[in-house]
């Protein structure tokens, strides 16, 4: 008898060769579609938004008594009530339910601010007592800022903890000095070369240098921090950066641009206005032409930099929050930031008013509105519920002090 005949499985469908170029104008012209975009993550009813919540209220009683103590310590209390204000923003910081806390104590911190003040101290005046002094303490930098960097890091982490299980960060030390050395060199590169009397190319070199690296310096810190940081004893991941950070960098500063040209015409404007006033008062007034002169240029100064910072800075925040969150992962968790640079600009605008109205009291309230936005925009997307996540506990580690006082000294306050 004869076997029915098996129908054939049909071949695969071969590309053609322009299909299998890379999407492009080459690829466009052979009348070739671009291949769809990857499909989005689907929502997972274990993703968790962490919950800030803190009141403006609540914390301006802390803020006031914190105040007050440092003024009337003459600074010392400083210490204190940066733990104090880790402390309270920990505990009303929220995931699944449970609350972060801080263990950190003050002691360390206030001996890290006496060496930052030195450091700082020696920067200011070391060229301009001699050359070999500034390249000394330049190379004191180098020595001793990833050392405080990293001290900074293991403190803030290791005193750092969620569901009784502490963070971490653990870093060797040739990585730590590969990446944050040229960190520090091109943030220094300006200041070096003009005191060693560049001129003419040399110093627009110099002061080029930073503008091209530090978008790849910055990344690189980025990835060390979190791909070293750990839960529990298991260890983050972080995804290499670097293209995006110059993205970043180039937009913050063509916003920063604009708000120097908003600055300087404002400044154009009112140089405009003092001038005609000044020569209606006639040529008896030139002291006091002067004297408004000086004063306008010192306005028109700060007015420049705080348009710069007000136009730059809430984008640079909440497109820096979703490239790092973006590329960091824990385990099978994976993390997304939804900070928008309109929205925080809107909260820094309308609190930074209410700070100049209220002479400084209402700071407490524009620091909690901006820490509830910053936290509840960051998203842990997980597909399995987090009390299912387990990891081993290590002993729980107190962390050096010292290099978190002179992180917070040197404006890198990178806690709560």
């Amino acid at each position: 008898m004869q076997a029915p005949d098996t129908p054939a499985t049909p071949a695969p469908a071969r590309k053609s060769l322009a299909a299998q170029l890379e999407d492009g104008p080459l690829r466009r012209e052979l009348g070739v579609a671009p291949d769809a975009p990857p499909a989005e993550r689907p929502p997972s009813p274990h993703d968790r938004r962490l919950r800030f919540t803190g009141t403006g209220s609540a914390y301006f009683r802390v803020w006031v008594v914190q105040l007050l103590l440092t003024l009337l310590s003459l600074g010392v209390y400083s210490a204190w009530a940066k733990v104090r204000k880790a402390r309270w923003f920990a505990q009303n910081t929220e995931l699944d339910g449970d609350r972060f806390d801080f263990h950190g104590q003050p002691l360390r911190i206030l001996a890290g601010r006496v060496v930052a003040l030195a450091l700082l101290a020696a920067w200011t005046w070391a060229f301009d007592i001699a050359t070999w002094l500034g390249m000394a303490v330049l190379g004191l930098f180098c020595v001793l800022g990833p050392l405080l960097f990293a001290s900074a890091q293991r403190f803030k982490l290791a005193n750092t903890s969620w569901r009784g299980l502490h963070f971490g960060f653990d870093v060797p030390r040739r990585q730590l000095y590969l990446v944050c050395v040229p960190l520090l060199l091109l943030w220094t590169a300006g200041t070096v070369a003009q005191a060693l009397g560049a001129e003419g190319w040399e110093l627009v070199a110099a002061g080029l240098l930073p503008v091209l690296g530090l978008p790849w310096a910055h990344a690189r810190l980025k990835q060390m921090q979190h791909s070293h940081a750990e839960f529990g004893g298991r260890r983050f991941g972080y995804a290499p950066s670097a293209p995006e950070f110059y993205g970043l960098y180039a937009k913050a500063v063509a916003l920063a641009v604009v708000g120097a040209v908003i600055a300087g015409v404002m400044a154009a404007a009112w140089v405009g206005l003092q001038a005609a006033t000044a020569a209606q008062e006639g040529a008896g007034a030139v002291v006091l032409q002067q004297q408004r002169q000086a004063l306008i240029g010192l306005m028109a100064g700060l007015l420049v930099a705080l348009l710069m910072w007000l136009m730059a800075w809430p984008w640079f925040a909440a497109r820096l929050q979703q490239i790092v969150w973006s590329h960091t992962h824990f385990g099978l968790l994976r993390f997304r930031g939804e900070m928008r640079g309109g929205k925080l600009w809107g909260l820094v605008l309308r609190h930074m008013l209410g700070v100049l109205l209220t002479c400084g009291l209402w700071w407490p309230f524009a620091a909690v509105a901006i820490a509830r936005y910053r936290v509840q925009s960051l998203v842990v997307l997980s597909d399995e519920p987090l009390p299912e996540l387990r990891a081993p506990a290590p002993a729980a580690r107190e962390g050096r002090a010292a290099g978190d006082g002179a992180a917070d000294f040197f404006g890198l306050d990178i806690g709560w």
